[in-house]
């Protein structure tokens, strides 16, 4: 993949209103996609892929059974999804927002959106699935994977990134799990993580890309939290989560 910076005119408006729901596979360690979480007018939805529905060994997630006959829609959010927002009873709440850079009253899809919801030992992971057009603006943030994996001095690099500093993809095809792996790096090359495996398709459909440092974060905050990075550019011809892979229930 070829990232071409250039300079936009002002930085586009991240809005979460659609999360696309993953879970990793303990055999590959890949994480596929399963469906999308939604939140417009005050309502919940949620909705399974059909190349999920179809696929041999299919099991609902927990709590979201009855989505395979259709989308389910709710005034709160699903008690999957909902478990994974930050608890305002974790002493840690307030590091975890701060290291996010998120306020203290962030809602709901606003904490899921950055934090991608994960939590230890998990194979639930939250990602952004912006429901933008062809030719339109697009701007989403990623915490980068995998930094744990990383030398020491690269790990160390990622404390002294400031926000607004560029960052560039770099094809990793040596990786074990996944040969079209994308690197995420300083100009220097200096490698911060990698960009998670599903969006992949969804990075290589935008144009004028342009990556950059939304957040840094000392290891005080843990592994995941280290690295969130915003991509901003337009959505190119072939679109975003268009086509039959991308078809719900």
């Amino acid at each position: 993949m070829t990232s071409t910076v250039v300079e936009l005119p002002t930085r586009a408006p991240v809005v979460a209103t659609r999360l696309l729901v993953t879970v990793r596979d303990p055999g590959t360690r890949q994480y596929r996609s399963v469906g999308f979480l939604g939140h417009e007018n005050d309502r919940f939805s949620f909705a399974y892929l059909r190349r999920e529905l179809a696929r041999d060994g299919f099991r609902p997630l927990p709590g979201l059974a009855r989505a395979v006959d259709g989308p389910l829609q709710s005034a709160s959010l699903f008690p999957l999804f909902a478990e994974r927002v930050i608890s305002s009873r974790r002493p840690d709440r307030q590091l975890s927002l701060d290291a996010l850079g998120l306020p203290a009253d962030a809602a709901p899809m606003q904490v899921l959106a950055r934090s991608q919801g994960q939590r230890v030992g998990d194979t639930i992971e939250l990602l952004p699935a912006p429901a933008v057009g062809i030719g339109e603006r697009v701007a989403f943030t990623f915490l980068t994977h995998g930094v744990r994996y990383l030398p020491e001095s690269d790990q160390d690099r990622i404390t002294t990134l400031v926000p607004g500093e560029p960052l560039r993809f770099r094809a990793d095809p040596a990786n074990e799990v996944n040969p079209r792996a994308q690197l995420v790096t300083d100009f220097g090359d200096i490698q911060l993580g990698w960009l998670p495996d599903p969006l992949i398709d969804v990075v290589e459909a935008i144009d004028e890309q342009r990556l950059s440092v939304e957040r840094a974060n000392g290891p005080d905050v843990g592994f995941h939290f280290r690295l969130l990075a915003r991509l901003e550019g337009r959505v190119g011809e072939r679109g975003l989560f268009i086509g039959s892979d991308w078809e719900t229930a």
